[in-house]
């Protein structure tokens, strides 16, 4: 691959994550504000119409739509143009499908949502297709900027347990993501009044209604807390010198899930601002995506010298 070849797909792949990133955003912002039917029941028109009325639930809508549809160029554009200059590379292959076919997904759900009413449960799905879109293509994004210098980080296989432990984490965090997901839409967001206890002077609350999923997704978070901070302890142990990729990954990843935790009481004490919302939900699009990071890293070893 030529020079300049490479340094425009290295420039697309950051405009495919930062656009897939804004849409992120953008759709915790329609949520948040409770714009999702600002253009009606209409698709891709915004009540019929191409340019939508000045109403501010409207524009939200309208912009989420347009920055969706955009990101779906972009990641169609780069995914393609990644896969058709690393041929042979089963990596970016991989990455390419995933990331278009998670896109699609979002894509058609959101569609599916505003045309008929969904369900709680099935609106929470689309931010879970959505946060797999946007993690889709970042790994592709790090693999083709990471080409040139990913065998040097990788300088020993890790353990089986490791590995598991690791895909285990990013399974249960999904899960997270997915319960707050179906707070936001359930309207329990703030069903547990005060934080870091549910009700003040009262460790376990009468787990009924919202009150329920509330807490649960809580507990959710905390035992991710844990989940996370072991391990970020067994990589400092035992990967710190041979797996700087792991290494780095999971200061990353520790950090985040400590914001995560902190920005979600926020949340709560400032009973849903828009700031602390956004903030919450920024947050745990990256802790997502570096966490799969790390995840991808252990299924590498070192290439054997021919």
């Amino acid at each position: 691959m030529s020079t300049k070849s490479t340094q425009w797909l290295k420039v697309l792949a950051y405009v495919a994550t930062i656009i897939m990133f804004l849409v992120m955003i953008a759709g915790s912002l329609v949520t948040k504000t409770e714009s999702g039917m600002g253009c009606g029941n209409t698709w891709p028109l915004c009540n019929g119409k191409w340019v939508p009325e000045y109403t501010i639930s409207s524009m939200i809508e309208y912009m989420h739509r347009m920055i969706t549809g955009v990101a779906g160029v972009v990641v169609l554009l780069f995914s393609l143009l990644a896969w058709w200059k690393n041929k042979g590379n089963k990596e970016v292959r991989n990455l390419a499908l995933f990331g278009i076919f998670f896109i699609m997904v979002e894509s058609a759900l959101g569609a599916a949502a505003v045309i008929k009413p969904q369900s709680s449960p099935v609106l929470a799905l689309h931010f879970g297709f959505s946060l797999l879109a946007f993690t889709g293509v970042l790994l592709l994004t790090i693999c083709i900027l990471q080409q040139n210098r990913s065998q040097s980080l990788i300088q020993t296989a890790v353990s089986n347990g490791y590995r598991l432990y690791a895909w285990f984490v990013a399974l249960f965090a999904y899960g997270v993501v997915y319960l707050g997901a179906y707070v936001r839409h359930t309207g329990a967001s703030v069903a547990c009044p005060s934080w870091p206890l549910c009700q003040e002077g009262v460790l376990i609350p009468e787990l009924q209604g919202l009150v329920a999923v509330h807490f649960v997704h809580r507990l959710g978070a905390l035992t991710l807390f844990i989940l996370v901070t072991i391990l970020f302890v067994l990589t400092l142990k035992r990967y710190k010198n041979t797996r700087r990729d792991l290494y780095v990954a999971s200061i990353l990843v520790f950090v985040l899930i400590t914001a995560q935790v902190i920005s979600g009481g926020f949340v709560v004490l400032k009973q849903l601002h828009l700031y602390a919302t956004l903030t919450h939900s920024a947050i745990i699009t990256c802790l997502f995506g570096t966490l799969c990071y790390l995840c991808v890293q252990t299924l590498k070893k070192p290439r054997k010298n021919a």
